[in-house]
């Protein structure tokens, strides 16, 4: 069994905002002493019941919140705090305290009575656990009342392997908080549960209220409400406009309403298309209304505003969308929901996300001409608060998306992203389009498996191969052309993209039955894809040539070309993409086959039973630099070896980005200056590791006797992106390597300004 990375909460591990089972928003940050006055507020409405489960006995409220919110001398405490609600209040805490050097830590919660059963205990001892691995604890011990069923059950159904000890009236709960597999899945499965519940508002609300809507043809909130009844929304629509619903007169054909308040049925989203000076308002009405979901049309938000908005409506139980989105479709046919600036598209497997609410609108319209259907479609906007790492867990479990493809100008939080891609990447695919060039956001495509396109038209051609549902069985692909020239220029694509080619050439004047011979040959070849090439030549119409298409049958990928024909790049006919070039074709391939042997490869993260970790940690304690020694003890500590080696002279470092995280980078010396081999963001699986010094293996070995073995220094870099990820206090890693062993190596802290004040650097005797 390999390493498990610990799990990463779209927001901070501390701080930050959280979700309820039920999909409802909450607040979650540390606790001080200033925060007395919301601990006794919070403790006196909690039931003597509930007070004495903790406790065990009675105790006053104040007495309580003291005994909560102090630390002796001697103990480390950690406590952390949830809140909610307008103005919020607070509804949960938990804590764990131990003795400073001891690893093992008691643990407790205590949860609102109105807040149990959502999640919270559980939430509460995850975060713990993490916190308390990174700084040394290895276990967790709690002591319940053995009528405590509910809190017995938190521990129980957590993922730890817990360990439980009856005592009289009382029971002992001990387990181990280092992170295995089971842990790590059920913190995933829950969050994914939480983040569906928040998003089953936006695609199945019971009822939708337009805040905003008017009778003018030209204004957002017209087109909005126009766009729910023309695409047939199945459930109640209702207009909010203060004027119109005064006079109980209608906005089109419905009834309108002054306030969200006083719509009489069900109402889950609501789409707000007023002038920005009212979106506050029009928000804490649809709170107090009890709306879960909220999408704001309305632009002009600086990046500020549109944070303070979406934390008003974290406050009031909504998630929201945008502002400055252009809304959200989804075709499921029990919904048909139109909710935005956008109609209601062809039902279809593509799922997508766009930060560019006009770019969104226009790629949709190109979807539907090349007969490419949308399940769902979603535009951020300023992405205050829904994001894409959001919508990928929703598209994971929905049977009707078969492809996602994103539309990116910017991360929130790439780590969490790279690790829900990897996880959902393994079950569809990802197609991304990122305007930006930069060699990192490449980097974190390839490592996550998502297939990175360089245009929007490159992306469609990937999208309308990927969308009928197979993949390349193997890299073989038979190619069956009637053109020499075009079927050069597929040809170089096709090996390009490292597959085999059986070539086929039929020659000018070939008919629909050598056309149609061919083709049964090749589905019952051994090539995993099958490629047809035609140009009309006269001797084969274009008609007979698609007529062959639609008849063919068989599980393998099929994919043609059929140049000088009108219309769209590519498109799809029944299980066929078609392309115009044979070069968009060609690419489409590449692309699915490289994403399938992503797909099949193990996502292993290799671990190291040498590692001495709490020798590690004790090293750190208290320091912003290292000495000389320090640092060589701590590379020791991780197994990096040590010493001047032969062979190959090269550079490994490791540096903080302030989005992507540490960053690995192979660099080899040279008298022209230093050439970069290759990056890598931490953490670093088996094959991240083999990609990045893959290079090596042209190299030759010391002896010259043979190519080098790449093997050494990959366990180096292995060894390196556990340090980083184990020691989020190491800052900066610089190691010169003489072949497979650090020369000299630069160790720098994070926490002093100063950084020539922070740092071991060193050249090993």
């Amino acid at each position: 069994m390999g390493y498990v990375p610990p799990p990463m909460p779209q927001h901070g591990l501390e701080e930050g905002p959280i979700l309820l089972k039920d999909g409802r928003t909450a607040f979650l940050r540390r606790a001080g002493p200033k925060d007395l006055p919301l601990f006794v507020e919070f403790l006196r409405r909690l039931s003597p019941e509930s007070l004495r489960m903790r406790f065990f006995s009675p105790i006053s409220p104040e007495k309580a919140a003291e005994l909560l919110l102090s630390a002796k001398p001697e103990e480390e405490k950690v406590t952390l705090m949830v809140l909610a609600g307008d103005p919020p209040r607070m509804v949960a805490t938990g804590e764990y305290v131990r003795l400073k050097g001891e690893d093992t830590a008691e643990v407790a919660f205590l949860v609102d009575d109105a807040f149990q059963g959502k999640g919270l205990g559980t939430l509460l001892l995850e975060r713990l656990a993490l916190i308390a691995a990174k700084r040394g604890v290895r276990r967790f011990q709690a002591f319940v009342l053995a009528e405590n069923q509910k809190m017995l059950n938190v521990f129980m159904e957590s993922g730890f392997q817990v360990r439980a000890r009856r005592d009289s009236g009382e029971v002992e709960v001990e387990f181990e908080i280092l992170l295995e597999e089971r842990a790590a899945e059920r913190f995933e499965w829950r969050e994914k549960v939480s983040t569906l519940a928040s998003l089953h508002p936006f695609f199945f609300p019971r009822g939708v209220a337009v805040v905003g809507a008017s009778r003018d043809p030209e204004s957002i909130g017209y087109r909005a409400l126009e766009n729910l009844i023309f695409g047939r929304f199945q459930g109640p629509v209702y207009p909010v406009n203060e004027a119109i619903g005064k006079e109980g007169g209608t906005v089109g054909p419905l009834l309108a309403y002054p306030r969200v308040e006083s719509i009489p049925g069900p109402v889950d989203l609501a789409v707000i298309a007023v002038p920005k000076e009212r979106v506050w308002e029009a928000l804490e009405a649809s709170g107090r209304r009890g709306v879960r979901a909220s999408v704001v049309l309305t632009t002009g938000f600086q990046d500020q505003e549109a944070k303070e908005l979406a934390d008003k409506a974290r406050r009031l139980g909504m998630r929201l969308l945008g502002p400055g989105s252009l809304g959200l479709v989804h075709t499921h046919p029990e919904v048909r929901l139109a909710a935005g600036l956008a109609p209601l598209p062809k039902p279809g497997p593509l799922a997508i996300s766009s930060q560019s609410g006009t770019l969104g609108r226009a790629v949709m319209a190109y979807a539907e001409g090349m007969g490419l259907g949308i399940s769902s479609f979603v535009s951020l906007g300023a992405k205050a608060d829904i994001s894409s790492n959001d919508l990928l867990q929703f598209w994971e479990e929905d049977e009707r998306t078969r492809v996602i493809l994103l539309y990116l100008e910017s991360f929130g939080n790439p780590r969490r992203f790279s690790r829900l891609a990897r996880r959902i990447g393994k079950k569809k695919p990802i197609l991304a389009v990122h305007p930006s060039r930069d060699p990192l956001v490449r980097t974190l495509f390839a490592q996550a498996g998502v297939i990175r396109a360089n245009s929007l038209e490159e992306a469609f051609d990937v999208a309308a191969l990927l969308a009928l549902g197979r993949l390349p069985e193997n890299n073989r692909v038979r190619l069956i052309s009637n053109a020499s020239g075009p079927s050069n220029l597929a040809l170089e694509a096709l090996r390009e993209g490292g597959l085999f080619v059986e070539h086929v050439d039929l020659g000018s004047t070939a008919k629909a039955e050598e056309f149609a011979r061919a083709l049964e040959e090749a589905l019952e070849g051994e090539a995993g894809s099958v490629f047809l090439l035609f140009v009309p030549m006269g001797f084969t119409s274009e008609e007979e040539f698609l007529a062959l298409l639609e008849k063919a049958e068989g599980n393998k990928l099929l994919l043609a070309c059929v140049m000088g024909s009108p219309g769209v790049r590519a498109r799809v006919m029944g299980q066929v993409a078609l392309y115009r070039f044979p070069e968009s074709a060609a690419i489409a391939l590449s692309r699915a086959w490289a994403y399938k042997a992503w797909r099949e490869e193990p996502l292993h993260f290799p671990d190291f039973p040498d590692l001495r970790l709490e020798e590690a940690r004790k090293l750190l304690e208290g320091k912003n630099t290292l000495s000389q020694a320090e640092g060589a003890a701590l590379l020791e500590c991780f197994g990096l070896p040590l010493g001047k080696g032969e062979g190959l002279s090269l550079k490994l470092t490791a540096k903080p980005h302030p989005l992507f995280g540490p960053v690995l980078t192979l660099v080899l010396p040279t008298p022209l200056g230093d050439q970069v081999l290759g990056q890598r963001l931490s953490p670093l699986t088996q094959k991240d590791a083999q990609e990045l010094v893959r290079p090596l293996s042209h190299g030759q070995s010391p002896d010259l006797s043979g190519p080098l073995d790449p093997a050494p220094y990959q366990e180096i870099v292995l060894r390196l992106s556990r340090l980083l990820e184990e020691l989020p206090q190491v800052e900066e890693v610089s190691l010169e390597l003489s072949g497979p062993r650090i020369a000299r190596f630069e160790v720098r802290l994070g926490g002093n300004p100063e950084p020539r004040n922070r740092h071991a650097h060193s050249k090993p005797r």
